[in-house]
Formats: structure tokens, C-alpha cells, sequence
């Protein structure tokens, strides 16, 4: 995660902090966005499968 990015989403988790967060929920949150900017670059730089290969590739996996 580029560090522009780790504080945009340090400061949009904050706004949301409650007296009642605790750091484990800064840590899902923080991996949560992490997580959707590396699926979106994935998507940018065509690295995603289709339904049909996902579903023969299940097929394979589960005998």
C-alpha cells in the first residue's frame, strides 16, 4: 500500500472511531481497504478470472 494511500485511510478510519473501537477494528478496517486496493489493481492489470474458469478450475480442485 502506497503510504498516500495508508494515510487517506488512516484519517477516514479515525473519523469513524468510536469510544468503543479497539485497535483490532483499525487493523480490519486498514486490511479491509488494503485488500480492495490490491483487487483493484489486480482488475487494472487483468489478472482476474471468469466465472468459467473459476468454475472449471473448482472442478479440478475439488476431486
Amino acid at each position: 500500500m502506497k503510504q498516500v494511500a495508508l494515510k487517506k485511510y488512516l484519517i477516514q478510519i479515525a473519523e469513524k472511531l468510536t469510544p468503543e473501537s479497539t485497535l483490532e477494528d483499525v487493523y480490519e478496517q486498514l486490511s479491509l481497504l488494503s485488500d480492495i486496493d490490491e483487487s483493484e489493481q489486480q482488475e487494472k492489470n487483468g489478472e482476474t478470472l471468469s466465472q468459467k474458469d473459476v468454475q472449471t478450475m473448482s472442478r479440478e480442485w475439488l476431486m
